[in-house]
């Protein structure tokens, strides 16, 4: 396949047809990145494994990421799956697949939300329970090669020792800091309640910890049990309090409003890290 950075080029499977090894031989300048040849050419490394994108380790799975990504995330959403829990992020998988990160209090609804973009009617892919605090590792989910979510311990109800949580701090300290293919942080906010001091640190560490403006969307939960005329305050009052750049979006694992919106929010940050 194309060696990327280099202007060379190589076929690894004989099976290739006559024709798109010639397309695969021609100079890196003469094949445009979105043209018909490189359509031809990932549906060819789709079937024919033994075709590796050589070059830079992160723009090879870049280059691998956008076509993994030619369907939206929403439409692929009944594929996403578990990957596994995860104490350290030394111990989580290391293909570089765009990530986004879910913050949120131990009862914000992230377990919930997960299973709503999910999408799935009869079999929930995030554990839920009614005592805060279930989510007590770093828990990977995946969409196929185009998308990862890491839900991260929450904060606040979660009825643990201050030796786990202070765990918790490290580990995700750790993972914010040293986690290559994270590209956005999905912060969860209850809608049921006014801004907060605890969430405020939170999004103040947040940023401080590098997250451009651009990479934060602030999701406000349960919206269902809210009025229309006070969820548009609320939502204002967030935005204002927490100095957001834009107003968060209004999600319900319920009706699950605010569905589409999320998942393209996601999508837009996950492209902008492919580029």
């Amino acid at each position: 396949c194309l060696a990327w950075g280099t202007g060379e080029a190589r076929v690894d499977a004989p099976v290739l047809d006559a024709g798109l090894a010639r397309e695969v031989a021609r100079p890196r300048h003469a094949v445009p990145m979105w043209g018909m040849a490189l359509l031809r050419l990932a549906s060819a490394v789709a079937a024919h494994p033994t075709l590796a994108l050589r070059g830079k380790p992160l723009a090879a799975a870049r280059a691998h990421a956008r076509m993994a990504a030619a369907a939206s995330l929403e439409k692929r959403a009944a594929a996403m799956e578990f990957v596994g829990s995860f104490r350290r992020h030394e111990d989580m998988p290391k293909a570089l697949v765009p990530e986004v990160a879910f913050f949120g209090r131990s009862n914000v609804g992230k377990s919930s939300a997960l299973n709503a973009l999910a999408g799935r009617a009869n079999k929930k892919i995030a554990r839920v329970s009614k005592t805060p605090g279930c989510t007590t590792a770093l828990n990977l989910y995946r969409v196929g090669d185009a998308c990862g979510i890491c839900d991260l311990p929450g904060y606040g109800y979660a009825k643990v020792s201050a030796e786990t949580q202070d765990a918790w701090g490290a580990a995700i300290t750790e993972y914010v800091a040293s986690r290559e293919q994270l590209c956005a942080a999905v912060v969860f906010l209850d809608g049921r309640h006014g801004p907060r001091e605890a969430d405020a640190n939170l999004l103040a560490w947040v940023r401080d910890m590098g997250v451009e403006e651009a990479d934060l969307v602030a999701v406000l939960t349960k919206a269902d049990t809210l009025k229309p005329k006070d969820l548009a305050r609320a939502r204002a009052e967030l935005r204002e309090a927490y100095a957001l750049a834009e107003a968060p979006l209004a999600f319900s694992s319920v009706t699950r409003e605010g569905r589409p919106q999320l998942w393209r929010a996601i999508e837009e940050r996950c492209r902008a890290w492919r580029r």
